[in-house]
Parts: structure tokens; sequence; C-alpha cells
């Protein structure tokens, strides 16, 4: 679980972004495509003294709501990279003895391949996806951003490597095919028993222009709970005003006339 290390908020500053603030009960209080297993941030801006209530979502493949997040991230920026070839490296069950035991050993062989590549034909960066057969066996597809490389080189390494001989290798002419690919290959397997990096990639592949700082709100006093953070809204503010600002982020509204001589429950 990641425990807050920068002072950001999850909201622009913009005032006008924000939905109309709604009373906190029961009934208002929906988990719907959220992770489950979310912690809850509490913290205060230091301009304001507003209090915001976030939540620390879990960011496992094997949550679903957390791993839909993560592919639709993840093929966005990928397409945005402009891979320009898709290699699809398999495993042959035949040598192994479990699905296990043949991710552990070809896994690392990709990376060695790559290099091998790389020293052959120049600059290549690539994204690996790990996939899986009907009968559970994994294998490779790569985004790579590369100058144009034989299949005989490819599928004669991999052999050397692996003892596997069936690759493919494509040329791929439009970056929303590689989304579409990436959302195809993740959307697959939520949860792999025996693995949960799904995906590696090389230092470079993603483009540095593709990270610019966002726009953010400092923020301090930072305090996590275990409770989930709709648990902790039911458990400690019934009857406020708050505004939601994301899927788990909100922050307490200044207090409705209605109910303003009420006591406030802080945090």
């Amino acid at each position: 679980m990641d425990r807050p290390n920068s002072t950001t908020a999850p909201e622009k500053r913009q005032a006008s972004i924000y939905p109309a603030p709604f009373l906190v009960a029961p009934a208002n209080l929906r988990y719907g495509a959220v992770c489950d297993k979310a912690r809850t941030l509490l913290a205060t801006e230091v301009e304001t003294d507003r209090h915001y209530v976030i939540g620390l979502t879990c960011k496992r493949w094997g949550c679903r709501p957390c791993a839909q997040h993560k592919i639709k991230v993840l093929a966005a920026r990928t397409a945005l990279a402009a891979p320009n070839r898709l290699l699809t490296l398999t495993v042959d069950p035949k040598l192994y003895n479990s699905p296990r035991e043949a991710f552990e050993h070809t896994a690392v062989y990709v990376p060695e391949l790559m290099r091998a590549l790389r020293a052959r034909f120049g600059e290549l960066e690539y994204l690996r996806v790990t996939e899986v057969t009907r009968k559970g066996y994994p294998h490779y597809h790569l985004l790579l951003r590369s100058a144009y490389i034989p299949h005989p080189v490819v599928q004669s390494l991999w052999r050397k490597y692996t003892g596997a001989a069936i690759v493919d290798i494509r040329q791929v002419n439009k970056s929303f095919r590689c989304y579409l690919y990436l959302c195809k290959y993740l959307s697959k397997m939520h949860a792999l028993e025996w693995t949960e990096r799904h995906v590696s990639y090389s230092r470079h592949f993603f483009l540095a222009t593709q990270n610019p700082k966002p726009q953010t709100t400092a923020l301090g006093d930072f305090q996590v709970r275990e409770e989930h953070p709709f648990e902790w809204l039911h458990n400690h503010c019934l009857g406020q005003w708050i505004i939601q600002t994301g899927p788990l982020s909100w922050f307490l509204a200044e207090p409705d006339p209605r109910t303003r001589n009420q006591p406030a429950d802080r945090f």
C-alpha cells in the first residue's frame, strides 16, 4: 500500500469544477466500481485548512477496479509512446512441470532477448505484457519501438534461450491499435496466482514529455486510517456536507445554513 509521499490533493484549484455538495448519509454512499480494500488518508490543505478524505487504493492487478484503472492509464501512455511493432513470444509447455515454473524460467529471458536485439539493430524500447493460455501457461506480448528486426533472428534467439520455436512479429501502423492491443491483453488477466508482475518496460519506453507535473494543492497533517473511506465517512461525517472530487476523494464543505449550528466532527 502506498503511503502519502507528496503534498498533493486530487483536484484542480478552480472551484468551478467542484460538483454540488451532498449530505453524508447511508443512502448517498455506494461502493460501486471502487477498490474495496482502500484505506483512508486524512489531510488538511495548508492554505485554507480545508479537510480532505482520500482513498488509498490497493493498486493490485488482482483487484478489478484497480486493474481497470491501471489498464486505462497504461494503454493511454503506451499509445503516446508510439511503438511500431508487436512481438509475441511463446512458451513450450512440454518443457515445464507447471505454469509457475514456465514463467520463472522464461520471463528472465525477455530482457536478455531485448539486449541482444538492441546490440545488433540499435535503439529498441519495449513494453512487455504477460498473458496466459487456456491451460494457464504464460506467453509474452511486447510492444516495441525499434528499427526493422528480422523474424528469423528473433526466433533463433528465443529458441536458444527457452527452447520455444514459435514467435510472431508484425508492424503496428497506428497508435490507437497499440491502445486496443494493450486493453485486450490486460483485461483478460486481473489475477495470476504466481505473479503480480503483469507488465514491465524498458527505461525509455515512455517519453519524458508524457509526464508533465500536475497542478497540485499543498496538503499536510497526514493521517492514515485502516477503514475504507466510505466506512470512515459513515462513522465520522453523517449529517455533514461534503464535495466529491474523484471516485475516492472528498473535502468537507462549508456548513450549510440549515445545519450551521450543528457541531462538526473534525478530524
